[in-house]
């Protein structure tokens, strides 16, 4: 509660300085003007400023409680803006009739300024004032030309991408989350949620998967309001995390992928002269009527007439529809039109001049659209999939300079045409699909599951990502339940509000339905007063004991020190929830990595009790052992009672392999198991 009370103190800070600095102004004023008739408003304005003063104090105090903080910054600051207090307090006392009075004032003033500086560098470093330009660059991702074979992979394109977007945060002089991001010893050390990537793994790296999450999500990072990093900056950080995160690395140690490559040569291309025409904004009234229509329409920026329209999936577009898009034709610079019933005809009597991004996939057009879309020479992107397209499209291509990626497949353009485009435009992309047989078809991959943890307080927000358009997301949530096509079909991010067990797949004509993929989210209904432990962790490995069993800090990396290991032993706790509570679950969180012999229990097996002597078997999970080596992973492993019980206490078998299996390089071997925290529902 005192932290969130703290929280408010950037916001009431600037009433203060505001009244203050008014207050000086006025009373200069009335000294060297003579406009005496403003002294009411001068004393209006001191006694103000000097009772939001006091209550920006009170809640920047209990702010300071934060250990993120640089402690002789905020020392300086504290101090200071007590004295600056002291100082309008004497100026209000004094009541501009003391000799002393304006002199007391200045030196106000002058305590303030130095106070808003402490203030200003504890929140943008030390010396932000006085920074010069160059000190923190706007950093570019180099073209593939810059990335010369000498090149420092972190020094010359990790560093300025954590310099422009992350240190503000994380430095010396505020280490938010105990994490330091401008020396390579922080960045080695990490964080109080452990170490932020692992070498050889981004996908498995804390810095990736916070990137990666919803922007809702308060986990997410950078936080929402922060410049967020680009998609060329994120696939420099997976490259150089996968390539092993040597900081000493030169670029030709670690050959660039190719995606990544041609995503650097994008980035320098010029951008698209359309965006410096002057054009009017779109009148309220249009863009009205096009939301009245349930047309989905998005601004390119505040006071930037550039507007995006999708229309995807309206199934019946009438005149009127026609009509508000032709209301705004000159704005208009996106245009989806996929799934709709759009024909040849309806375009023809339509002209979009400026459009950059067009989307005309599973729509019936055939030719008749070729001399319609010549008519908007700034496209960049036409997406024509499952069209009736033909070859006639080659006439106008040399009339779109623009045009960097074109989406072909599944139409009547032969492939012989495609292979000759391909030639003759080698600066175009030109994505025309892979054949797949109904005899043998490809097996699509798992659904991308973005989400900030396991273990939940209120609700969770989850989000299903797949990497190319077209595929259909089935999931449910229900215990028992196992998803079909006739599941819940994923539209937009599910919020959780209970314990659930997320099961999904994706789905596509003509493809393989993709494995399932499961994830369980346990939302925690109440504290657990205490753990104890039958036996010790092991000393490499012993986190805070049986604490950590049930303090909610939960990691998914192997170096992260909220993990407790056991070598060759079986983990057994006794949790006290403090009073008879009515449970039937029980979770344990654990790691996976075979490598360093570190594998997922094989079984958990539970027991309660009202009075902590006389327990009852309650219930037991088994868990098929690994039967050959797989990638570091997490596991929320769920235990069901037979019935739901009342009890206090409840102990927990959480059952080892003990040694590493026949087929483990290090057979025969103690093997570990890593538990981070146990939770009862």
């Amino acid at each position: 509660m005192i932290q969130i009370i703290g929280h408010f103190h950037p916001l009431l800070v600037h009433l203060p300085i505001g009244m203050l600095l008014l207050a000086f102004m006025l009373e200069c004023m009335a000294r060297w003007f003579r406009q005496h008739q403003l002294r009411p408003a001068i004393r209006v304005a001191l006694i103000l400023g000097l009772l939001s003063a006091m209550l920006s104090a009170l809640t920047g105090w209990l702010l300071a409680e934060n250990p993120e903080y640089d402690p002789l910054l905020l020392q300086r600051h504290r101090w200071s803006g007590i004295g600056t207090l002291g100082v309008f307090s004497l100026v209000v006392w004094l009541k501009q009739s003391g000799k002393w009075y304006f002199p007391a004032f200045c030196i106000g003033v002058l305590a303030l300024l130095i106070t808003g500086h402490y203030g200003g560098s504890l929140t943008h470093g030390e010396h932000y004032l006085f920074e010069s330009d160059n000190s923190i660059q706007e950093t570019l991702a180099p073209a593939p030309s810059q990335v010369r074979e000498d090149m420092p992979m972190y020094a010359g394109m990790i560093e300025p991408i954590l310099k422009k977007k992350c240190i503000s945060c994380h430095r010396a002089e505020k280490s938010k989350g105990n994490l330091i991001l401008d020396t390579e010893e922080g960045i080695l050390a990490g964080g109080k949620h452990g170490k932020i990537f692992i070498p050889g793994n981004p996908d498995s790296s804390n810095l990736i998967r916070r990137i990666h999450l919803p922007m809702v999500d308060e986990q997410h990072m950078p936080p929402s309001g922060k410049p967020q990093l680009t998609d060329i900056e994120i696939k420099l950080l997976e490259w150089w995390i996968a390539s092993g995160a040597d900081f000493k690395a030169l670029a030709k140690d670690h050959p660039m992928p190719k995606a990544l490559e041609a995503a650097l040569g994008a980035s320098t291309v010029a951008p698209n002269p359309v965006f410096s025409l002057s054009v009017d904004l779109a009148p309220t009234s249009a863009v009205r009527n096009l939301e009245q229509l349930h047309v989905k329409v998005q601004s390119l920026g505040q006071d930037m007439p550039w507007l995006i329209v999708s229309l995807a999936g309206q199934q019946y577009l009438t005149k009127d529809h026609w009509k508000a898009l032709g209301a705004i034709s000159n704005q208009l610079v996106e245009l989806d039109l996929s799934h709709t019933d759009v024909l040849d005809a309806d375009l023809s009597g339509n002209n979009f001049p400026h459009l950059t991004r067009l989307n005309l996939a599973h729509t019936k057009i055939g030719n008749g659209a070729v001399k319609w879309i010549e008519k908007s020479p700034y496209l960049t992107s036409i997406n024509l999939t499952n069209t009736a397209i033909g070859d006639e499209l080659q006439t106008i291509l040399t009339k779109l300079p623009h045009l960097k990626k074109l989406y072909l497949w599944q139409t009547n353009i032969t492939p012989e045409a495609i292979a000759v485009w391909k030639k003759q435009y080698p600066q175009l992309s030109i994505e025309s699909g892979q054949e797949v047989s109904s005899d043998n078809p490809l097996v699509l991959p798992n659904p991308k599951l973005l989400y900030a943890r396991s273990f939940f307080d209120d609700t969770m927000h989850l989000e299903l990502n797949f990497p190319f358009k077209g595929v259909s997301m089935y999931y449910t949530l229900d215990e028992k339940a196992v998803p079909s096509n006739q599941s819940t079909l994923y539209q937009d991010k599910i919020v959780v509000t209970q314990t659930s067990h997320l099961r999904c797949f994706a789905s596509k004509v003509g493809w393989q339905d993709s494995p399932i993929m499961e994830a369980v989210f346990v939302k925690k209904k109440f504290t657990i007063a205490g753990a104890t432990m039958d036996r010790p962790p092991s000393p490499k490995y012993p986190a805070k004991g049986a604490a950590s069993l049930i303090d909610g800090q939960i990691s998914d990396a192997q170096g992260a020190d909220s993990w407790l290991g056991l070598e060759g032993d079986h983990l057994d706790a006794t949790l006290d929830l403090g009073q008879v509570k009515d449970i039937g679950k029980v979770f344990v969180h654990c790691l996976e990595n075979n490598s360093p012999w570190i594998f997922r229990p094989t079984a958990i097996s539970v027991q309660t009790s009202l009075d902590g002597k006389s327990y009852k078997q309650q219930g037991t999970e088994h868990f098929a052992p690994n039967t050959s080596m797989g990638d570091q992973s997490v596991h929320l492993l769920g235990c069901v009672f037979h019935q739901n019980t009342n009890a206090r206490f409840v102990k927990v078998h959480v059952e080892s392999p003990l040694k590493n299996p026949v087929w483990h390089p290090g057979k025969g071997q103690k093997c570990w198991i890593f538990v981070d925290e146990i939770t009862v529902e």
